[in-house]
C-alpha cells in the first residue's frame, strides 16, 4: 500500500494556531497556580524522570487535541505522553511533521508556587524546527519565530503590547558584565567548574530551559548551559535563538539540532571563551 504524502502546511498559519494555543494553556496553568494555595495540586511521580502535575496533564492533552484535530497525519512527542509510552522518534523523516511540545516547561516551579514556567510548543519538518513559540503566562512573555523569518518577543503591560525583533547585539562583551544561568548543582556538574570561571557580574539558575534559552535570545540573559535535555525543552527556544542570532550548539561546539543532548546559548563575544572552560 503507498503511503500517502504528507501535505504541506502553511508556516504562518502554524504560527497563529500555536499562539492561540499557548495563551489557552497559559490559561489553564495560571488557574491551577491560583487555585493550588487553596488545595494541593494533584500530582504524577515520574521517579528518575521528576513529576507532573494535573496542570501538566491538561495543559497537554488541549495542545495534543488540537494538533490531532487540525494536523491528524503529523507526529506529536511530548513530555508527559513520552514518559507514559516510552516514545522513541528515531523513525522520524526529513520530511515528516514533529511537533515538540511541553505545555509546562518548569514544572518544579510550578509545583513550588515559583511564578517562572512557560508553555514551549515547535513544529519540526525532520529534525529542523521550522516554527516555534514559547510562552511565559505569568509576565505576559511571548517569544517566537519562523525558520528564516526573525525571532521576536511581545510583551504584555496592562492594556499596552509591546513587539520587539529579536537581533543579536554584537556589541563588546565581557565576562565582568555577564549574566549566566545554569544548573550548577547537579550530579552531571564537575564540583570545581565555578573555580574555572573569570569573575561574573551574576549566575542564576531559573528552572525553565525554554525562558531560560529564549531570554538570551532577548538579549536578558547572556549565556545559558545545560548537559542534559529532552527535545521539547529546547526545540522551540532554539529556533528562537537560531532567528536572533546568538550562538547555539551542544555543549561541546557540534552543530544544535533539538536532539542533542546538551546545549549552550551565548552572546557571541562570550561563546568560545565559554566553550572552552565547559570543556576542560
Amino acid at each position: 500500500m503507498k503511503k500517502t504524502k504528507t501535505k504541506t502546511v502553511q508556516l504562518n498559519k502554524v504560527l497563529q494556531q500555536m499562539m492561540e494555543w499557548a495563551f489557552e494553556c497559559g490559561d489553564i496553568l495560571n488557574s491551577h497556580l491560583v487555585d493550588s494555595y487553596k488545595k494541593p495540586l494533584k500530582i504524577l511521580d515520574k521517579g528518575k524522570h521528576g513529576l507532573a502535575t494535573e496542570a501538566d496533564l491538561l495543559s497537554e492533552a488541549f495542545v495534543m487535541n488540537k494538533i490531532k484535530q487540525h494536523y491528524p497525519d503529523h507526529k506529536i512527542l511530548s513530555e508527559e505522553d513520552s514518559f507514559a509510552r516510552e516514545l522513541k522518534m528515531e523513525g522520524v523523516k526529513g520530511e515528516d511533521y514533529l511537533w515538540l511540545i511541553d505545555p509546562l516547561d518548569g514544572t518544579n516551579n510550578f509545583y513550588n508556587k515559583v511564578p517562572f514556567f512557560a508553555v514551549s510548543l515547535a513544529l519540526n519538518k525532520g529534525k529542523e524546527t521550522v516554527v516555534g513559540v514559547v510562552f511565559n503566562p505569568v509576565n505576559c512573555e511571548l517569544f517566537y519565530a519562523i525558520k528564516g523569518k526573525g525571532a521576536f518577543m511581545i510583551r504584555l503591560i496592562g492594556d499596552r503590547q509591546i513587539k520587539i525583533r529579536l537581533k543579536n547585539n554584537n556589541k563588546k562583551k565581557v565576562f565582568k558584565e555577564a549574566l549566566l544561568s545554569a544548573n550548577l548543582a547537579g550530579k552531571r556538574v564537575e564540583k570545581d567548574l565555578l573555580k574555572s570561571f573569570p569573575e561574573v557580574r551574576a549566575m542564576r539558575r531559573l528552572g525553565s530551559a525554554a525562558l531560560e534559552m529564549s531570554y538570551v535570545a532577548a538579549g536578558m540573559l547572556d549565556a545559558y548551559w545545560e548537559y542534559k535535555l529532552q527535545p521539547w525543552d529546547m526545540a522551540a527556544a532554539g529556533l528562537i535563538c537560531q532567528e536572533a542570532g546568538v550562538k547555539i550548539s551542544n555543549i561541546t561546539g557540534g552543530k544544535y539540532h533539538p536532539f542533542c543532548p546538551s546545549v549552550l546559548v551565548s552572546h557571541p563575544a562570550l561563546y568560545n571563551p565559554l566553550k572552552t572552560i565547559l570543556n576542560k
